[in-house]
């Protein structure tokens, strides 16, 4: 499922702050040679009273009106290497995936979701990732990762990060092998990429195929749609109490889908523990480019309204341009807010996707009660009293 929708600009500060000064690196003065580290090296930057890696996330997020946008992104990036460097290792490796901004290649154990930034190439007809923007992805998916392990608010269903890396180079012939194996791409072939080009790069687990091609080769049952549904409710609602976090974008290529021999899966959501049968499926949710997210008192959002275009997608086309039209009157254009019926909407849109050539009643029943709920956590309390 190829999303076509463009990274909404956000416009990176000029100041920079002292004790970030060091940060600074003039990478564009380093030859390829020079970046080709050893996959084993760490990023290791110059002393200072406060290491950039030990930063936590909110004082990251506070610095952002001081810190030069290259330096912000580096305090969330684990190594520096080249992109040969980082995948030479494996043995096998396939693309199975692509979005506007970025290729996605699984190896033997991790998927790679490799990302173009800061550059002046324009490639799948758009600018790329800015490094603010790349900044802004990279501590939101950190954040809704450790939702995992939280024992209050518990979102097992949002995309496991692994590591992140910055990577300069060319693109390797493993990769432009792998993305020529790949069945109808949409993007360009990125060897128009420079030698120079830089990169970020997302290391995660694998968490199956998207839920539009799940159902298109697979007939769901009513028990499959409500598990999957109940896995995605108890996230959002997790994610929604502790970071008032709105995802935005959640389109069924954004919510995966793997086949597992787990009976049960748990969730805890308020400190209460919902134990429910997973139907031997589980779902995972990704892709945070358009979030909203609130952590001691630090925002981060994209706002849309600096891409009208949006907005002006034919409804009868595809369900999800509606949907961009609903949250901008859910939140009256103010991007900003916390605006937790924007969750609803796009629970409701893939509930509609899933019933897509079915006639469960129940489910049908269900449908109407969610497009009532104001959140998440609404909408999980009547997930689980139906059925």
């Amino acid at each position: 499922y190829q999303r076509r929708v463009r990274e909404a600009a956000v416009k990176s500060p000029s100041g920079q702050d002292s004790t970030m000064a060091e940060l600074s690196i003039d990478l564009s003065a380093m030859s390829v040679a020079e970046m080709s580290i050893t996959s084993n090296s760490v990023f290791e930057p110059p002393p200072q009273e406060t290491p950039a890696s030990k930063i936590p996330f909110n004082r990251s997020l506070m610095l952002s009106q001081s810190v030069p946008s290259f330096s912000k992104l580096m305090t969330q990036c684990n190594k520096v290497e080249s992109l040969l460097k980082l995948v030479e290792h494996e043995s096998s490796i396939k693309k199975i995936g692509e979005g506007t901004f970025g290729e996605v290649f699984m190896g033997e154990k991790v998927v790679y979701k490799i990302i173009p930034v800061g550059g002046d190439t324009i490639i799948n007809e758009v600018e790329q990732t800015t490094y603010e923007n790349a900044f802004q992805e990279i501590v939101v998916s950190r954040q809704l990762s450790d939702l995992a392990s939280d024992k209050v608010e518990n979102g097992k269903a949002f995309c496991q990060l692994i590591d992140v890396v910055y990577c300069r180079g060319s693109y390797p012939s493993s990769l432009l092998k792998a993305w020529d194996e790949f069945s109808k791409p949409e993007n360009e072939r990125p060897d128009i990429l420079p030698e120079d080009q830089q990169y970020v790069v997302l290391l995660s687990h694998y968490s199956g195929i998207q839920l539009e091609e799940f159902c298109s080769n697979h007939n769901l049952s009513p028990d499959e749609t409500h598990s999957i549904l109940r896995q995605i409710c108890c996230s959002l609602a997790a994610a929604e109490q502790k970071y008032q976090f709105e995802h935005r974008d959640l389109h069924w290529g954004n919510v995966l889908i793997m086949p597992t021999n787990v009976t049960t899966v748990e969730f805890t959501q308020a400190g209460k523990s919902y134990i429910f049968r997973s139907h031997g499926i589980l779902a995972t949710i990704i892709d945070f480019t358009f979030s909203r997210i609130e952590s001691d008192g630090c925002l981060n959002f994209v706002d849309l309204e600096q891409e009208e275009w949006l907005f002006q997608g034919g409804a009868k086309a595809d369900r999800q341009m509606q949907v961009y039209r609903d949250m901008r009157g859910a939140c009256r254009k103010n991007w900003a807010k916390f605006s937790p019926r924007t969750n609803v909407l796009w629970i409701v849109y893939l509930l509609d996707k899933m019933l897509i050539g079915k006639r469960s009643l129940k489910l049908r029943k269900l449908r109407s009660l969610l497009s009532s709920a104001k959140s998440a956590t609404d909408a999980l309390a009547i997930a689980f009293r139906s059925l």
